[in-house]
């Protein structure tokens, strides 16, 4: 039959088909929106063939229409996305008697596209009422379902095509850097997006204190609207804090318990003294409170309409979703959530979750429960907070664990943490006990919110400035800083709530059940032990293996600086090698020089007077000498060393006062009755300068170089622009007819320049001699004599230094020019 029926119908493509549906859309828009939606949601075309409709087809299709439209919110003007129009903010939904209707017309296109289907093809079409025998078997089903999708989700429902799915509290899940999103889904990583992004000029933290009130209360997005103090109770018997609840749709309510968990981001004290801390959530303004909003719990929900708290809700879980899987998720799914969490729990019962969700369970039974007993909703919040028996007593952190000595600091704390000027939270007040744990919370999760939110978000930030200002002690460490009393505090009231709610555990269990918890709860403490000692001996092995790379990084440095110094050290010896070679020559050229080291040679210009380099400042003495080492003279006293032979030319400065020189011609009498020793070296020499010559009448100099110091000479040729090009001042060209001693100009450049390689504090004056300008103003010229004066001292105790007067003859002649 079915293949007969395939062969004699139009396919969903064709003209009769397509001609079929265009009188379909034409009959009721909305109609249409409604069914193309749907199938677009099962990734099919509009257009339906009768293939589609052989034996039972008719039936599942419908039936499976009738389930979608129950599990979704539609609103009442809806496009084909099931949208509300653009300019529409309303959350009203669509009437079970408007998607009867909107289904009829569906079947009635069926009816039309196989009108010879045994399920309809002996009806009147001239009876309303006629249809299929199916279709009055579905239609209770799909209004006990509407109804309660509605009742259930009203003001949560959002409209679309996505399936809304639960958002848990912890998946435990790694997203592996966005390969799998979904894995990011859930409420922790929600509320440690807003605590990272958490500042003062957003309401994170209070958002975050609404998406964990909703969660915990299995409650409806805008439901956190109607919190207010003025219900709050704690209830010592039960140990938990008491926030009655409120349902919009309804006038009911029932009591809310609200407990502390490990997990800060479970911990409902954690997340309301976050809030109460960081944005003053204990603190009305005047303005609030002449608005009425002093005992509200949550002013920003009253700054909008009750549709609008629950957008809000919606709007901030994507914000802190992977955007391609954010608009699976809305604050319904955060009651979705709570429902199969606790339904998941083997002990779980329905009237322990209706409870807390507010769910009518058609029983009468229901009604014979007080809804304002706390304890009645404690099993589905043990449920949620993972007990395995839903009776367990419930734990709270409390201040007292830290001791006599370190609670008085504390309380301190306490009110340097939290403004506030809501009576009941006073000391004496109902809600004092509950302020004291919400500070016993944050500081028990100190050190954990900062592990997963990082050591700079806001909450870490502002409970550490806190104990700064209330400069908070230990009374074990007087001196111990800050943090790690913060952290010494943090581990004594999580050690105290961890035994607690571990003895809490066993008053629950039989005797033999005890034992045996017992006995697991000590070797799950070694167990943890063992893991910390490892984490401990991991971290060491890190913190030393890093210490060992730093050590061999220094190791490194330090053989380049030996290497650098052990050059440096190299340079140095072949310096002093040299000075040696030269003061062996010295010595070799006094000792062949006739009447004790009188020179008789005479310069190139005839004049046989000795010029002499150096001159003290005294006014009775102007002889200071110059020597030139020839490479024989180096040969000669340097044998056992090859390289040795070569020419060493330098210039030395007699650190000794020496004998005034005649610059008249010697005559051979005169040499005869010469003195045979020198007389005694009187001071040093505390200048460098020339002496007088007649070499410069014999070239034509421009200067005499009677008297002029070093400091002189290079000011002169500084402005002559002689140091410019070259980079070593020996280098320089000594402009022609300047001065009478040349070549003793060029000595003395020679040990500048040796002296500048030695000392690199001299870099500066000897940059500014080579930038001097040519015509300086008077500054500038001041700043080039101080340049030339500061380089003049540095080679005179450069000489003094390699030079010792001891070593050095009473006189020292230097041969003229030529010779």
């Amino acid at each position: 039959m079915a293949a007969a029926v395939a062969a004699a119908s139009p396919s969903a493509s064709s003209p009769t088909s397509v001609r079929l549906f265009v009188h379909f859309i034409q009959g009721d828009q909305s109609a249409y929106n409604l069914w193309s939606a749907y199938r677009r949601s099962r990734d099919l075309p509009a257009p339906i063939a009768a293939g589609e409709l052989i034996d039972e087809s008719a039936y599942e299709i419908i039936r499976d229409l009738c389930n979608f439209v129950s599990t979704r919110a539609i609103p009442i003007n809806f496009d084909e996305n099931l949208q509300r129009p653009a300019n529409s903010d309303s959350t009203r939904m669509l009437k079970l008697d408007t998607l009867e209707k909107y289904i009829g017309k569906v079947i009635k296109y069926f009816r039309e596209v196989y009108p010879d289907h045994p399920d309809w093809k002996d009806l009147d079409d001239n009876d309303q009422k006629a249809v299929p025998e199916w279709w009055k078997m579905l239609k209770p089903k799909l209004k006990r379902a509407v109804d309660r999708y509605q009742t259930t989700y009203e003001g949560d429902g959002q409209f679309g095509l996505h399936e809304i799915r639960p958002l848990y509290s912890d998946l435990g899940l790694d997203d592996e850097n966005g390969k799998y999103p979904l894995h990011a889904c859930d409420q922790k990583h929600v509320f440690v997006h807003l605590i990272k992004k958490a500042s003062q000029s957003n309401n994170n933290l209070q958002k975050v204190a609404i998406i964990n009130a909703v969660a915990e209360a299995i409650g409806r997005g805008g439901e956190a609207k109607f919190q207010t103090f003025r219900d709050w109770l704690f209830d010592y018997l039960w140990n938990v804090t008491n926030t009655p609840w409120k349902e919009k749709k309804t006038i009911q309510g029932y009591a809310m318990p609200r407990v502390a968990d490990e997990k800060w981001y479970a911990d409902w004290y954690f997340i309301m003294g976050m809030y109460g801390m960081c944005e003053k959530g204990l603190y009305r303004t005047p303005q609030q409170k002449s608005a009425g909003l002093d005992q509200v719990v949550f002013p920003l929900l009253h700054q909008m309409k009750d549709e609008r708290a629950s957008t809000m809700v919606t709007e901030t879980i994507r914000s802190a979703l992977p955007a391609e899987v954010m608009n699976y998720f809305s604050a319904k799914s955060l009651r979705q959530a709570g429902i199969n969490q606790a339904a998941l729990h083997p002990s779980m019962t329905l009237f322990y979750l209706s409870a807390i969700s507010g769910h009518d369970i058609d029983s009468s039974t229901q009604y014979y429960f007080d809804p304002t007993d706390v304890g009645r909703g404690l099993p589905t919040i043990n449920a949620l907070h993972g007990k395995v028996d839903l009776k367990t007593p419930v734990a709270v952190p409390t201040l007292e664990a830290l001791g006599a000595g370190d609670l008085n600091s504390a309380l301190k704390l306490m009110d340097q943490v939290f403004q506030c000027n809501i009576p009941s939270f006073d000391v004496g007040g109902d809600l004092y006990i509950v302020k004291k744990t919400f500070l016993a919370s944050l500081l028990m999760h100190f050190p954990d919110l900062e592990r997963d939110c990082g050591r700079l978000n806001r909450v870490s930030q502002s409970l550490f400035d806190n104990a700064t200002k209330a400069g908070i002690t230990s009374s074990s460490s007087p001196t111990l800083p800050v943090r790690q009393v913060l952290e010494m505090w943090s581990a004594k009231i999580k050690a105290q709530f961890k035994k607690d709610s571990e003895l809490n555990i066993m008053k629950v269990l039989d005797p033999p059940g005890q034992q045996t918890y017992a006995t697991v709860a000590a070797m799950a403490e070694d167990v943890n032990s063992l893991t910390n000692a490892v984490e401990s001996l991991t971290k060491t092995v890190g913190d030393l293996s890093a210490k060992f790379n730093e050590m061999v990084d220094k190791c490194v440095q330090q053989e380049a600086s030996i290497s650098v110094l052990s050059a440096k050290e190299f340079a140095l010896r072949e310096e002093v090698r040299h000075l040696r070679v030269l003061d062996v020559a010295r010595s070799q050229q006094l000792m062949s020089t006739p009447e004790g080291g009188r020179s008789n040679k005479r310069s190139r210009s005839g004049h046989p007077s000795a010029t002499v380099l150096f001159q003290s400042d005294s006014t009775d003495s102007t002889d200071t000498t110059t020597t030139t080492v020839t490479a024989a003279a180096a040969a000669a006293t340097t044998t056992t060393n090859a390289t040795e032979t070569a020419a060493v030319t330098t210039a030395v400065a007699a650190p000794t006062r020496v004998a005034a020189v005649s610059t008249s011609t010697s005559t051979p009498a005169a040499a005869a009755t010469a003195a045979p020793a020198p007389p005694p070296a009187p001071a040093r020499s505390r200048t460098i300068q020339y002496g007088h010559t007649a070499h410069q009448n014999a070239t034509g100099a421009n200067f005499s170089m009677k008297n002029i110091g070093l400091c002189s000479v290079l000011v002169d040729l500084a402005k002559a622009g002689a140091f410019r090009v070259h980079s070593e001042f020996a280098k320089a060209a000594i402009p022609s007819k300047t001065f009478g001693e040349v070549s003793h100009v060029k000595y003395n450049l020679e040990l500048v320049d040796f002296v500048a390689r030695q000392d690199d504090r001299l870099r500066t004056d000897i940059d500014l001699l080579r930038q001097a300008p040519r015509d300086p103003n008077s500054e500038e010229e001041k700043a080039l004599d101080d340049a030339g004066g500061r380089i003049e001292m540095a080679c005179r105790q450069m000489l003094n230094t390699l030079v010792p007067s001891k070593l050095l003859p009473n006189q020292l002649f230097l041969p003229s020019p030529g010779e």
